[in-house]
């Protein structure tokens, strides 16, 4: 019984060893021709390839923007298999909600037209900043409009909030969308719970839970509400109190 213990740790650890070293490696692979796509991108903006057109120099800024964001992303996910237990050590800068939300959109404007999605933006906050990882809030506001769009309805609005509570800085939005039920919303943003097969998506579970860690490690809150009228409503507060900027956080995925 002793060596059977034995044996099924060792395989567990190693199969774990494995997955981390596959999804670094991928990880690793993929930052090459990223990189090459930044070049090649900036060369065209540059003029390198002959004049180009107002409107395709506003497609071509938005694919860099996107491409750069990958990039990091790719960064930041080495770092955290560099890093024990997939740990990393967020960065604190100052941090516009406002600004990233609407970098956020401009990136993703396209998927909405797609499907005649009318994106709009409310800003009513008076401090609309954080002190944070950039990156990383930027992942967690691009997993929230991108499940926002992919199961809005077609021609409809999604509706972008920013706004104060107290001394928190909040990102929300509201679409219309399939009503989700007390118990789905208990556990959506659990690890590798995907709602996506039932409607006929594509979607493995990682990126809310990955935006909970988040926004969790930065001292705030995620959260759902759906109604029966098929308003759903996604958001997050985090904390603007100016004394957070030299505070050392960490987030585990």
């Amino acid at each position: 019984m002793k060596t059977s213990k034995s044996y099924s740790k060792n395989s567990g650890e190693n199969l774990e060893t494995q997955r981390e070293t596959f999804v670094a490696s991928v990880s690793h692979d993929l930052k090459n021709p990223t990189i090459a796509q930044i070049r090649a991108l900036e060369l065209f903006l540059k003029g390198s390839f002959g004049q180009i057109k107002p409107e395709q120099r506003e497609i071509l800024e938005m694919v860099l923007d996107s491409c750069k964001y990958m990039n990091a992303m790719l960064c930041s996910l080495l770092a955290t298999y560099r890093n024990e237990k997939g740990t990393i050590k967020l960065t604190n800068e100052e941090v516009s909600i406002a600004d990233l939300a609407i970098e956020c959109v401009d990136e993703m404007i396209y998927l909405a037209k797609d499907k005649d999605i009318n994106i709009q933006i409310k800003n009513t906050a008076a401090k609309e900043s954080i002190y944070g990882d950039r990156v990383q809030i930027k992942r967690v506001i691009m997993n929230l409009l991108s499940n926002g769009i992919k199961y809005a309805y077609k021609n409809s609005v999604l509706n972008i909030e920013i706004f104060n509570i107290q001394n928190f800085t909040c990102f929300q939005f509201e679409n219309n969308s399939p009503y989700i039920t007390p118990e789905n919303r208990e556990k959506i943003f659990a690890r590798y719970v995907s709602f996506a097969k039932a409607h006929k998506q594509f979607g493995i579970g990682l990126g809310l839970y990955a935006s909970k860690k988040i926004v969790e490690a930065h001292g705030g809150e995620i959260y759902v509400r759906s109604y029966p009228d098929s308003r759903n409503i996604f958001g997050f507060k985090i904390p603007n109190d100016e004394s957070l900027k030299n505070s050392v956080r960490t987030v585990t995925f």
